[in-house]
């Protein structure tokens, strides 16, 4: 256990709390974008397919499961240091 002034805590756990509104914010937005979870969005493109002339759908998902991974993360840090 290391010893870090309350000041530097408090800043470190109010920047690590804006960055997972960042990241909640993106999933959020692709939540109702496509109006499903990511899994559901996931399964969709294992069933159908990508369209060959728009990988919106498949870049969208890159960048939602992205936002996701790092939200877990970040919330898990978060959780440590209470």
């Amino acid at each position: 256990m290391i010893s870090i002034k309350k000041e530097v805590y408090e800043e470190i756990v109010k920047k690590l709390k804006e960055e997972a509104e960042y990241y909640e914010a993106i999933v959020k937005k692709f939540e109702k974008k496509y109006n499903c979870s990511l899994e559901e969005l996931e399964k969709k493109i294992e069933e159908k397919g990508i369209p060959v002339d728009n990988h919106e759908i498949w870049e969208d998902s890159i960048e939602w499961r992205n936002a996701v991974e790092e939200l877990e993360k970040l919330r898990k840090l978060l959780e440590e240091l209470k």
